[in-house]
């Protein structure tokens, strides 16, 4: 080989493990910033600033919330609740025309619709804050997608993943959309919490090919401990989000029993896969060996699994439902995002090269 080949194949390797570097980099930060939305979304949940904003993508009228009252007209709850319905009869309306008529019928009858949302800055600024974060993610996802695109040819699942988790983080957007017009109707709540969750998978998987390591070498019992619990966790992320809207019904009700008998029984099995989730986790940590690379993301899970359950029931009592909502919600995010990566190392990535 003559030196000006060697020194034009070296430039090149060069190039191309820089822009795989780029890739890695950004692919990396966009599981981070989809993770610090459940954090996030955790503290808007956990100060009731669901409706901090009552429209989309304005807050209050304007790109930067108001600080004060006196900054908005006498009739701006009237007005944004209008404004609010008008929205969501456009979105019906499309849910009747792809023949989700039940689900149109119930929003539209829902009372929720029709309430007015009084300023508060403390809540519409950790809203804003939300969106904001929302939208720099969705600038850092896109920015990974187009870097994602060199790997068509020579390892098109990377494309796939990076622009299936683009699509999820888009349509989760739309989403956080929906649920502000809708005022916060359950099931769509529930939607976008678990489009974030396929957004997150998609970047894991996407990494994982593009890393192009072996697979972890566990027996097959174990991995099948690890795919159980990413199941679990998977079956505990949608319970917890429908006694999250149970929770929102009966908030009202004065004693911590009757909130509980008011969820039976979702909120039982929420309690009883909990417990199970957490002896799943231990005894996964037990079966790996402790040098084995995904052992410390196996101690971290049965960790986070110990602190859900420590701060699950802490939600029901008031004095401590908004520090406990907060962390519940965050440890669930971290307990199957974690397990996720585990199961994805089983995958022999390395074969795809």
């Amino acid at each position: 080989m003559n030196p000006g080949t060697a020194f034009f194949l070296e430039s090149l390797s060069t190039r191309i493990m820089q822009k795989t570097n780029s890739y890695l980099k950004l692919n990396w930060l966009s599981i981070f910033l989809i993770f610090m939305l459940f954090v996030i979304g955790g503290l808007v949940r956990s100060t009731g600033s669901g409706m901090g904003c009552p429209d989309w993508p304005k807050c209050f009228g304007e790109y930067i919330p108001p600080t004060s009252e006196a900054d908005l007209p006498n009739d701006y709850e009237s007005f944004f609740k209008e404004q609010r319905i008008t929205k969501t009869k456009r979105f019906t309306a499309l849910l009747d025309a792809i023949g989700l008529k039940e689900k149109a019928q119930e929003i539209r009858s829902s009372g929720q619709l029709h309430e007015t949302h009084q300023f508060n800055v403390v809540k519409a600024y950790v809203e804003y804050i939300n969106r904001l974060w929302g939208a720099f993610t969705g600038i850092i996802v896109f920015i990974c997608f187009i870097l994602s695109i060199k790997y068509i040819r020579t390892n098109s699942k990377v494309f796939w993943f990076t622009l299936s988790g683009f699509i999820f983080v888009f349509v989760n957007a739309l989403l956080g959309a929906v649920v502000v017009n809708s005022n916060l109707i359950g099931g769509i709540v529930t939607l976008h919490f678990i489009a974030a969750f396929a957004s997150i998978a998609f970047f894991i998987l996407a990494r994982r090919y593009a890393l192009q390591e072996p697979f972890t070498h566990v027996d097959s019992s174990t991995r099948k401990v690890g795919i159980s619990l990413l199941i679990l966790s998977s079956i505990q992320v949608v319970l917890g989000a429908e006694v999250r809207e149970l929770y929102d019904m009966v908030v009202p009700i004065a004693t911590t029993t009757q909130r509980i008998n008011a969820m039976y029984p979702t909120f039982q099995w929420h309690a009883i896969l909990g417990a199970i989730v957490l002896a799943v986790s231990i005894y996964q940590y037990i079966k790996l060996p402790k040098r084995n690379k995904i052992s410390n993301s196996a101690k971290w899970i049965m960790l986070l699994s110990i602190g859900q359950m420590v701060w699950g029931p802490l939600a029901l009592l008031e004095f401590s439902a908004s520090i406990s909502k907060l962390f519940h919600i965050s440890l669930g995010a971290g307990i199957f995002i974690l397990q996720f990566y585990i199961c994805s190392t089983f995958l022999n990535a390395s074969k795809e090269h």
